[in-house]
């Protein structure tokens, strides 16, 4: 019976939170303003020698003008031909500059590394990242800087899947439910209580990334270049954080290939939230783990008719509807409609792996570039 009551009143809380995030969804304005700043693009590349060209090209067919922005790739200790395969894109390129990340003599380095090497040479108004895997829209850095005023320290945009990509409905599914995960993301900015976004389609302004501290106290997490810097912005600043919409500023990256691609890349995703700086949001997730896990185990209890069918099916309406609607808004801006015919199928699929991804994630038992996550920690 107690079992059924947290079952009931985590799915309660869930719908609630998904609900206060599809509130949040339609509270976003993009108020756009025509100025003009400096702005550094920063693509960290590690191993990216098939991918790099693409991105590059993308951001050299900018509209904005080239004399106010420039773009660095930071090879971070690549064993393949990315460097080359840069220094020959580049070449006839003036505003692009290529940058070689050391490695440390006493620890692995991450992401966020490479970032804070590349940092210490930017002197721009505005930096912007990318992921060296995804593509910008010729609009992106215009659009982008055009949501800036004088109170806006953040500026993040939307992340999804080319459709040119999705050879399968394994790649159909990933970004119907990734899709989901970033426009939770979006509520969340739009309730003024910023907790995730992604780093493929991030700006700021230089000014609130030092205001804030940078990465202070997440220097050596794999992830959270984008998410647990937000939050230090959010928590240590009084800059503003906003979310693009505009179709011109969403990015396009690549679904995974398979199945262990996909749960090692999402347990390093969920390894972010033990840094969250609110206890409270660890908590919160950590209860809708246990409700996920719950979904999955009532399910051969109620054919066995341990459990009522109608608790069962109420507890799990309290997932499937609010998260049709984020879904479906999701699909709507993205204009990706069609794909809401593998909702259902994606609703068995995601409860499926958050489980696995959440325990995997919380033991930090994922790789990233060569890397285990249990090599997060600094060795010094």
């Amino acid at each position: 019976m107690v079992v059924i009551i947290f079952f009931l009143l985590s799915g309660l809380i869930y719908m609630a939170m998904l609900l206060y995030f599809l509130i949040g969804i339609f509270r976003i304005s993009n108020e756009t303003n025509q100025r003009l700043f400096s702005v550094t693009v920063l693509i960290p590349a590690r191993n990216e020698e098939k991918d790099i060209s693409r991105c590059i090209e993308s951001l050299w067919n900018q509209t904005y003008p080239r004399e106010w922005y420039r773009v660095i790739v930071i090879d971070d200790q690549s064993t393949d031909r990315t460097a080359e395969v840069v220094e020959q894109v580049i070449k006839d390129k003036p505003n692009f500059q290529l940058l070689q990340h050391p490695p440390h003599q006493l620890y692995p380095t991450f992401k966020k590394q490479a970032l804070l090497y590349a940092l210490k040479k930017v002197h721009s108004q505005i930096v912007m990242t990318v992921d060296a895997d995804s593509i910008a829209q010729p609009d992106w850095i215009k659009k982008m800087v055009e949501l800036y005023d004088d109170e806006t320290g953040v500026v993040a945009g939307l992340v999804t899947f080319h459709q040119a990509y999705e050879k399968s409905v394994f790649h159909r599914l990933q970004t119907l439910e990734f899709a989901g995960i970033v426009f939770c993301g979006v509520g969340a900015v739009g309730q003024n209580n910023p907790l995730i976004c992604n780093g493929s389609n991030l700006s700021y302004r230089l000014q609130a990334f030092h205001e804030a501290g940078g990465y202070d106290g997440n220097e050596f997490v794999p992830s959270g270049d984008d998410d647990l810097f937000i939050q230090n912005v959010h928590k240590k600043t009084s800059w503003k954080i906003k979310y693009s919409l505009l179709p011109e500023t969403i990015n396009f990256t690549q679904p995974v290939n398979t199945l262990m691609e996909f749960i090692n890349q999402r347990a390093r995703w969920a390894s972010k939230s033990l840094y969250y700086p609110q206890r409270w949001l660890f908590f919160l997730m950590l209860m809708i783990y246990f409700y996920y896990l719950l979904l999955v185990v009532f399910f051969p209890l109620t054919l066995l008719r341990l459990i009522p069918w109608k608790i069962y099916l109420l507890g799990l309406s309290l997932k499937i509807v609010p998260e049709f609607f984020i879904v479906n808004r999701a699909m709507k801006i993205l204009n990706r409609r069609p794909l809401m015919k593998y909702f259902g199928l994606a609703q068995i699929f995601q409860i499926l792996y958050v489980i696995i991804v959440g325990f995997l994630g919380f033991i930090h038992k994922y790789t990233w570039k060569g890397h285990s996550g249990g090599s997060a920690k600094k060795t010094v």
